[in-house]
């Protein structure tokens, strides 16, 4: 196990246009304090070597969220706290007694410049945002940016966006393409064939910071990889699906673990009943069924990419992410609706 997901509350004082778990201002759901303590100790002895992820809705609104990460950093695991960077908890004098600890980091999304991200997020959230980056950065503590791309909009701007952050002492900016989950889950105008040119673009930048971008079903590369190589690749599990259940896992406020945020309504159990271990060595990973997938060359390496974007786009179990491009034509049902976790 990699990662493990702690969405610790619903609720975030933002409602983001793309947001994955439809948080709000207006949800009430939050964990249990020693729900979330007994499953970082079992963390501590299971798997040490994961990352621990503290999310939401906005974690830091999260009413235990001091003594969670107090609790994590006991463990002396490795912390990164999922963030959007614009609650009361980034003022300098709470930023201030935070404990100094070398494992912990701060993912703070940012999703394109200024007119973009407030289009998004609210008025005057990019700022926010920028300004717990600088005092992140003061004290030293480790941060990263996330930046979700709903739109082609996004790369007319790219340049701006990174000459913003550049220079700031980021670990990292990573940029991804929206899920097609949650309030997103109808899709977005931006097409693979776009996305991929794009990624291209960017990797030839010349940046202080280091960007993590990845091209999605490139077949204009992949179809140059004869077979005997092909053959002989073994994908990372961490790659496959997503890693789904296998190298990552979501705790819900509940106590719900998942595979996927996206199959939040299909919980491989629950901690009031069971161990993580139980969970974990319990899990069987789903398999992506149609014509499209099982005759694809690159089936053993991809296996149907992102299935909880196939699931939350077409409301069945199976389908193949919407985003590949091989899988574009096949016909939509229902959405599936956000359900209790």
């Amino acid at each position: 196990m990699e990662q493990i997901y702690f969405v610790l509350t619903e609720r975030c004082n933002l409602s983001c246009s793309h947001c994955i778990r439809e948080s709000s201002p207006w949800r009430d759901e939050m964990a249990e304090l020693d729900m979330v303590t007994r499953a970082l100790d079992e963390i501590a002895t299971l798997c040490p070597q994961a990352t621990i992820l503290l999310s939401g809705g906005e974690p830091t609104i999260y009413k235990h969220f001091m003594a969670v990460l107090e609790h994590a950093i006991g463990l002396k695991l490795d912390i990164i706290v999922n963030s959007n960077g614009a609650t009361s908890f980034f003022g300098e004098q709470n930023l201030s007694r935070l404990p100094r600890y070398e494992r912990l980091a701060f993912q703070i999304s940012l999703d394109g410049v200024e007119t973009a991200h407030d289009q998004i997020r609210g008025r005057g959230m990019y700022r926010k945002s920028l300004r717990t980056i600088g005092n992140l950065r003061a004290l030293n503590i480790k941060c990263t940016v996330s930046a979700t791309v709903m739109n082609k909009n996004f790369f007319a701007d790219i340049a701006a966006f990174i000459g913003d952050l550049d220079g700031q002492g980021l670990r990292h900016i990573s940029i991804k393409r929206v899920t097609y989950a949650g309030r997103a889950a109808d899709g977005s105008e931006l097409d693979t064939q776009t996305w991929n040119e794009e990624v291209r673009h960017v990797r030839q930048m010349s940046t202080v910071t280091p960007i993590i971008i990845q091209p999605m079903y490139d077949f204009s590369i992949l179809d140059r990889i004869d077979d005997s190589t092909l053959a002989g690749i073994t994908p990372n599990p961490s790659t496959v699906n997503c890693g789904a259940g296998v190298a990552k896992v979501y705790v819900y406020p509940s106590g719900n673990v998942c595979s996927c945020t996206c199959f939040r309504d299909l919980p491989m159990g629950n901690l009031a009943t069971a161990s993580l271990q139980d969970l974990i060595q319990g899990f069987q990973p789903l398999q992506v069924k149609g014509a499209s997938c099982s005759s694809c060359r690159y089936m053993a390496l991809c296996r149907g990419g992102c299935l909880g974007s196939g699931y939350k786009y077409h409301g069945e179990l199976g389908q193949a992410d919407p985003r590949c491009p091989r899988t574009a034509n096949t016909p939509r049902t229902i959405r599936i609706g956000l359900a209790p976790a």
